[in-house]
This record gives structure tokens, C-alpha cells and sequence, in this order.
């Protein structure tokens, strides 16, 4: 259904991927956010994620903190996509990403883009290989200019956050790295656009989701133990707070 390509690797640092689908009858999906932005190139067909009706434009997709359903018309669909690392988003726009949250907006509200690549990578007449190309010399274009170098006080935290096991308690790392909230809590509105705490708990719900998935026999009062939550209604209220539904809707839909 989606062909995934890896970034070259000079684009490494800044893309995590590029993706494209020309699919017909796609079912609704989920978009389960890990705080990170992309792009997305809708060639033909409808769709709308959330509220956002989507339909031939160019679209910035921004950090959201929590799932996104993304709802298909029986149209065939031509999609592009890129996501973007967090050295990629922060390298991106020029728009402060905290103004980003939540949001889906036309690629040319935030990010200056020539016509010729607008029209190129809309275009129907091109063929895949050659949008690729247009698409990763834009971009190249973009960060060349950039930063090279991420915020030490996200370094740290984010890679105690995606490490943890279990749910992670950000005032005792904060104390235990001798590093300032409210230093965190710039470094990551500039750099992802939410908070460390967002993060935590986006990071947090997915290690839920697989548990489930892996478990689905397991109490989900055992899971919720698993991941070092103090009671089961603050579970729920976490789960529910990203992904809309219960773990126990969710452990019924898969």
C-alpha cells in the first residue's frame, strides 16, 4: 500500500523518511503521533484528517499530541509524503513549531516553496522517481543554511525519555541531570513544538499500544503495573487522553 525510502544519507540527520501511496478504496487509518512534523503532497483524491479536509495542495502537519484519524473517499489516492527528525523540523520553518501544534495547514503558510516545485511534485504527468528527486533537492535547499546541532537540555531528556522502560518521572530526571525545567521546557517547545511531558506521554501510550497488541490476554490492570503506573484510572486517563478511546476499546479494535 505505502512505499517507504529512506532519506540519502546526507539527508539523514533531517529526514526520517519519504513515502508514497496510488491506492484506491484506502480504509480510514490512525496516525498515532510521536511529536515529530511532516509534509504531505496530496495529488489526487480527498481525505480529511481530523476536521482538515485535504484535496490537491501541500499541506505542513504539525506536532500533534494525540492520534489523528485520517478518513479516505473511495477515490484512488495519490499521496507524497516526508517526516521529519527533530533537527529536520527545527530546521524546516521558520515558524516557531509551538504555533504548529495540533495544526494542519497549506505547506505555503509556513515554508516559502517555488511555483515550478509546487507544480512538478502535483503534477500527474511526472513519474514518482522524478518527484523523489525535485522533492529531495528542495529540501536539501532547505537545511543547508540550518542548524546542525539540537539543544544539549532536549539531547538529554528526550534520550531518557525513549529509553525508559516505564513511565518516567521528568522532575526526578530533571533533578538526577542537574538540568531546569523551564530550560527543558524551551528546548523542546523550540525544537518539537510541545512539551517534554507531551513527549512522555506520546512515548508512553505507544509502549501501551504494544503491550496490548503483544498481550492481548494480559489484565490490562497488569499491563498498566507493566509500565509503572501508580493505579489503572490514571492509566486509562492517559491512554484515552492520546488516542481518544480506552485501552479496552483500543484492545477491542485490533
Amino acid at each position: 500500500m505505502y512505499t517507504i525510502i529512506p532519506p540519502p544519507l546526507s539527508q539523514a540527520p533531517y529526514v526520517l523518511n519519504l513515502w508514497h501511496t496510488y491506492s484506491q478504496n484506502l480504509a480510514t487509518q490512525t496516525l498515532h503521533s510521536d511529536g515529530c512534523i511532516s509534509i504531505l503532497f496530496v495529488i489526487t483524491g480527498n481525505s480529511t484528517i481530523d476536521n482538515t479536509r485535504l484535496s490537491n495542495s501541500a499541506y505542513l502537519v504539525g506536532p500533534h499530541t494525540k492520534s489523528l484519524r485520517w478518513h479516505f473517499s473511495s477515490q484512488r489516492q495519490y499521496l507524497l509524503g516526508v517526516r521529519f527528525t527533530p533537527l529536520g523540523a527545527k530546521n524546516f520553518t521558520k515558524t516557531p513549531l509551538k504555533e504548529l501544534k495540533n495544526q494542519c495547514i497549506e505547506l505555503q503558510d509556513a515554508v516559502p516553496i517555488c511555483k515550478h516545485v509546487i507544480d512538478a511534485l502535483m503534477s500527474q504527468n511526472h513519474p514518482i522517481n522524478e518527484k523523489i528527486k525535485i522533492l529531495l533537492q528542495w529540501l536539501e535547499a532547505q537545511f543547508q543554511s540550518g542548524m546542525h546541532c539540537l539543544p544539549d537540555a532536549f539531547l538529554k531528556v528526550n534520550k531518557h525519555i525513549n529509553m525508559s522502560p516505564r513511565s518516567i518521572k521528568l522532575s526526578e530526571l530533571y533533578d538526577t541531570l542537574n538540568i531546569s525545567s523551564r530550560r527543558v521546557e524551551r528546548a523542546f517547545s523550540q525544537t518539537m513544538g510541545i512539551s517534554a511531558k507531551e513527549l512522555a506521554t506520546l512515548v508512553e501510550v505507544s509502549r501501551a499500544r504494544d503491550l496490548i497488541k503483544a498481550h492481548p490476554s494480559t489484565p490490562l490492570t497488569d499491563i498498566a503495573h507493566q509500565l509503572d503506573y501508580a493505579d489503572q484510572s490514571h492509566f486509562i486517563r492517559q491512554f484515552k487522553k492520546v488516542m481518544n478511546i480506552t485501552p479496552k476499546q483500543y484492545r477491542k479494535r485490533t
